[in-house]
């Protein structure tokens, strides 16, 4: 039993934390109509990251009934664009951050 314990103790030590954070953010669409924005359900929502050399598709979701999407487990520090109907929808690149608990990054709303 002791033994069991020093090597499991023996593990632990060289285990560290793995850094993640999440992003998630809004797709809207304006109503001239009403006179405001709503949601967007139902929406594909690629994460762009650049590699050095050009942008790479990592990962896709779907924006939900609220029109909210999320993208979990993401190693900070990567350069991002968000890509809606095939376009880059940010005003400039992003960079991954560690956030702090609920660990969400919030991306600004994304008006189509």
């Amino acid at each position: 039993m002791k033994t069991i314990f020093i090597v499991v103790l023996f593990i632990l030590s060289f285990c560290k934390n793995v850094a993640a954070t999440n992003l998630r953010g809004q797709i809207v669409r304006y109503n001239p109509d009403y006179g405001r924005f709503f949601p967007l359900p139902g929406v594909r929502v690629d994460l762009m990251v650049w590699n050095g050399t050009q942008w790479i598709d990592l990962a896709y979701s779907v924006t939900g009934n609220d029109g909210f999407y999320y993208f979990a487990n993401l190693q900070p520090g990567g350069t991002f664009q968000i890509a809606v109907f095939g376009q880059f929808k940010l005003s400039q690149p992003m960079v991954i951050g560690q956030v702090n608990p609920p660990y969400f990054e919030d991306i600004p709303v994304i008006n189509t």
